[in-house]
């Protein structure tokens, strides 16, 4: 008796996920994208939908699951343009974008015109540990201590979490210690010296950061962000 295999139909796609996909479809002008997805089924449907659209262009895709933690850009393969499969992974997706200098697609709010693509650039700090070390934040880069950290204007002083955020003109940083806390802008670079591991949350997605001593400046080139309107 033969036998007959079920199979499930495939996750339908939401309206602003079939904009992403046609919007990736009306660009040419890459080689390699890289998909930040999450590991529901929806996601991996957005991002199987998106690889055929770029292998029919002729491309291939880099599946970036799951979001690489401070200092592990560097292990991901280049790519030509990044893309979000969601709304929460779009500041993830920038910061690759920014690490390779490539545009990022995000999904957008909702409102506006269906299908529309707004282009706009987001601000960023580069953070580089050691010669190799290397890395962006485009909305915040948070330090849960003990770390210690100077701008240069003053000796290096303790701080039980530090904060930095890319602004326009440079990056804010803010330091708590001891039930205070300090907040200034920064136009420049500032140091952080970490003597033991601590956690860091960058832009939303947690990491433990080793010891070492860190530099961190605001970039001279924002990412690109494209996004698309559902």
């Amino acid at each position: 008796m033969a036998t007959t295999l079920l199979t499930r139909p495939a996750p339908q796609l939401r309206r602003d996920q079939r904009a992403l996909v046609e919007a990736i479809r009306r660009m040419t002008e890459f080689e390699a994208v890289a998909v930040l997805r999450g590991f529901d089924k929806t996601s991996r449907a957005t991002r199987d939908a998106i690889a055929e659209v770029v292998r029919g262009h002729g491309g291939r895709v880099i599946d970036v699951t799951p979001v690489p933690g401070l200092g592990e850009l560097g292990t991901v393969p280049a790519a030509d343009l990044v893309v979000a499969t969601n709304r929460a992974l779009a500041p993830a997706a920038e910061r690759c974008a920014a690490y390779w200098n490539v545009p990022a697609v995000v999904p957008g709010d909702g409102e506006g015109e269906h299908g529309r693509l707004v282009r706009t650039r987001q601000p960023g700090v580069y953070v580089t540990h050691g010669e190799t070390g290397r890395d962006v934040a485009v909305r915040q880069l948070r330090l849960l201590g003990p770390v210690n950290w100077t701008d240069g204007t003053a000796p290096a002083r303790p701080a039980e979490e530090l904060v930095l955020k890319p602004t326009l003109g440079g990056m804010v940083v803010t330091a708590q210690y001891a039930g205070t806390s300090v907040t200034r802008p920064v136009s420049r670079m500032i140091e952080v010296e970490i003597t033991d591991e601590v956690v860091a949350e960058i832009d939303g997605h947690a990491a433990l950061v080793g010891v070492g001593r860190y530099e961190a400046r605001p970039t001279t080139r924002p990412v690109c962000r494209v996004t698309v309107n559902g």
